[in-house]
């Protein structure tokens, strides 16, 4: 019986370490469905990772980058840059953003060094929200 309890409290507590070490990105400030105005302030979270500018080789970490109404990413290719695919290779964990009246779709997107995801891939959960 003692046995089977400390197997049990070992698998227990291996799989929080192993969960809190899972790295994630998110939205800090926004939720799925707010309703803003512009100007839109937007802080990004990560944990698990550390933050470094693109073109900097420091394991562990990646940089931000913000998808507007972005349906679909190759997610082995470099994230293009555009106006719905905007970099934070200086290593940013905020942004102020003008969009027009309507709703959106955002995610948060971590790449490593050259502007590619990680594998496996580190992305937010995609928030929708609505300008007013």
């Amino acid at each position: 019986m003692i046995k089977r309890f400390i197997f049990l409290s070992i698998l227990l507590a291996n799989s929080f370490v192993t969960a809190a070490s899972e790295p994630k990105v998110y939205f800090i400030n926004l939720s799925d469905g707010d309703v803003v105005n512009n100007p839109i302030f937007i802080q990004f979270g990560l944990s698990g990772k550390g933050v470094a500018p693109a073109g900097v080789n420091n394991a562990n970490t990646g940089h931000h980058h913000l998808l507007i109404n972005v349906e679909a990413l190759d997610f082995y290719m470099p994230i293009p840059s555009s106006k719905n695919h905007l970099h934070f290779g200086g290593g940013q964990t905020e942004t102020v953003i003008e969009l027009p009246p309507g709703e959106h779709q955002l995610q948060l997107v971590l790449g490593d060094l050259y502007h590619v995801p990680h594998s496996p891939p580190i992305t937010s959960k995609k928030i929708k929200i609505l300008v007013k």
